[in-house]
């Protein structure tokens, strides 16, 4: 039974919430992903399917702003968001006008 339930979820056919939006998460210099939606923990990589409707996302984020690799910083950015049913969105982490500066931009009508 639970090897059923783990190739399942590798498979991909965990449910996904009835008109769910898609988000996928980009960074310009580093590493971004949704962490958390509504306060609750995410599992997942660059790409989150969220139920529609008003949400808080929490997003993770990570940069380096100099060439030496162990100067990398993380930070946690909030974003309020109404997402629509069956929507696609990117989250676009910029480094100006300071590090992880979190935007949601629309992809499809």
């Amino acid at each position: 039974m639970r090897a059923a339930l783990l190739a399942c979820l590798v498979a991909g056919c965990a449910a996904h919430p009835p008109g769910a939006a898609r988000i996928e998460a980009r960074a310009e210099n580093g590493e971004a992903r949704v962490v958390r939606v509504d306060g609750r923990a995410v599992v997942g990589g660059a790409v989150a399917e969220v139920e529609p409707g008003r949400r808080r996302l929490g997003i993770y984020c990570r940069y380096n702003l100099s060439i030496m690799i162990g100067d990398a910083r993380s930070v946690e950015r909030e974003l309020e968001v109404n997402l629509a049913p069956g929507a696609r969105y990117r989250i676009e982490a910029r480094m100006t006008p300071e590090p992880c500066t979190v935007t949601l931009v629309r992809d499809n009508p």
